[in-house]
């Protein structure tokens, strides 16, 4: 008799469990496909998405410069008084819904201007 019981416990435990993953998908799909308006996709970037002329913001959005070259790993901005030098790793693209931008993760505070002068 025990064993019927665990069997039927176990029977109606598989019976709802499924329901309940098919709706769990469903919702995750319709969430994803309503993301809000403010949703923002951030990537990392390689150095031959950037030319001469792209703007660079920081994490909080301040204007960096833009980029003034690419020198392999190494992308030199400039705000047009001062070089500096991003290593590549710490830049990313973010796309606010209709474009791609691209951030420096290191603020503009923190960036020592280039003193070589490339």
């Amino acid at each position: 008799m025990t064993g019927r019981i665990m069997l039927l416990g176990l029977g109606v435990a598989l019976g709802l469990g499924a329901p309940a993953v098919a709706q769990e998908n469903a919702a995750g799909v319709a969430a994803s496909a309503a993301a809000p308006p403010s949703a923002v996709t951030v990537r990392n970037i390689s150095h031959v998405e950037l030319s001469a002329g792209v703007p660079i913001v920081d994490d909080s959005g301040e204007t960096i410069g833009t980029v003034k070259k690419v020198a392999g790993n190494t992308i030199i901005v400039t705000d047009g008084s001062a070089d500096y030098q991003v290593p590549i790793t710490q830049l990313y693209a973010f796309n606010d819904g209709t474009a791609d931008h691209f951030a420096s993760r290191v603020p503009k505070a923190a960036l020592e201007p280039d003193r070589g002068g490339q």
